[in-house]
């Protein structure tokens, strides 16, 4: 599967729209994969949306956690 690469800038006022016309359909092949495991399309909308939610949360608070050194 393939995504495009932006051609605006982060700071252009369609970079948003852009970005989601990107990932439209990997996320509809994403949510047509769960359907046919069995599952409900709203439960897989609604999951869609927390785990996106919650990766944006962790990304916030670590945006890299490659970059942190190992444990000892």
């Amino acid at each position: 599967m393939n995504i495009s690469p932006p051609r605006h800038a982060p700071d252009n006022p369609d970079y948003g729209l852009e970005c989601q016309e990107a990932i439209d359909l990997a996320a509809r092949d994403l949510v047509d994969m769960a359907v046919s495991a069995g599952w409900a399309s709203r439960a897989v909308y609604k999951a869609l949306e927390e785990v996106a939610r919650n990766q944006a949360l962790a990304y916030e608070e670590d945006p890299d956690p490659a970059d942190e050194p190992p444990a000892e």
